[in-house]
């Protein structure tokens, strides 16, 4: 009996290890095949393979300034091809972006094996497989947004500082674990209350533990 044509995956990512499992893993599953690797985007634009592929395999790892330009760069070029983001960490902004610019499905880094098959699948057959409606993407994504704007406030050892506190620590022991007064516990405490706009150490664990920030 005919075996079924295997898909084609265009793999774009720029971690050699992680490359190399992924085509050991597809090389075992039936329905699919990697073509080709590409580590740049001005490699794949020289690429003959972009329009051979069936489905875009696209790494999370790159910074923002390189992944929207590849994502733009595939939806120009072959607007009817899929691009699944796969080792996705956060639903933040970048992701956020990423979907608002074509990409169909998300393999997250807790995702199965299994489960970047399931999503290679659903997009192939049209649908959309992100793991989160956008609705919620777009909830998560912002509030991953607020907590940087928080942790952009205060600095690291005020941060080191508010933990030992949601954690029950007094002043003396806050001070004993990081080598500083009590004194400077309580002017670090008083500097953070007055940068997040809170009266009381109450109040500040309860925005921390809120807003991600412990």
């Amino acid at each position: 009996m005919k075996r079924p044509k295997r898909k084609k995956i265009l793999l774009i990512n720029d971690n050699t290890l992680c490359g190399e499992v992924l085509k050991s893993f597809f090389d075992r599953e039936n329905g699919f095949q990697i073509i080709d690797e590409i580590a740049t985007l001005s490699k794949l634009r020289l690429s003959n393979n972009v329009l051979h592929a069936d489905l875009f395999l696209l790494s999370a790892g790159f910074p923002f300034e390189i992944i929207i330009p590849l994502i733009k760069f595939l939806s120009h070029k072959a607007p009817n091809i899929p691009v699944v983001l796969f080792n996705a960490r956060n639903a933040d902004q970048v992701i956020l972006q990423c979907v608002r610019y074509g990409i169909k499905g998300i393999v997250w880094i807790f995702d199965s094996s299994s489960q970047l098959i399931f999503v290679c699948n659903k997009v192939l057959g049209g649908e959309r497989c992100l793991g989160l409606k956008e609705s919620q993407l777009e909830l998560t994504a912002t509030h991953h947004r607020k907590s940087n704007e928080y942790l952009n406030k205060i600095t690291e050892r005020e941060l080191s500082v508010l933990k030992l506190f949601a954690l029950g620590y007094s002043y003396k022991k806050i001070g004993e674990e990081l080598s500083i007064s009590p004194r400077t516990v309580e002017s670090h405490k008083n500097n953070i209350l007055a940068k997040l706009h809170l009266k009381s150490i109450k109040e500040l664990i309860a925005h921390a533990i809120k807003n991600n920030l412990i």
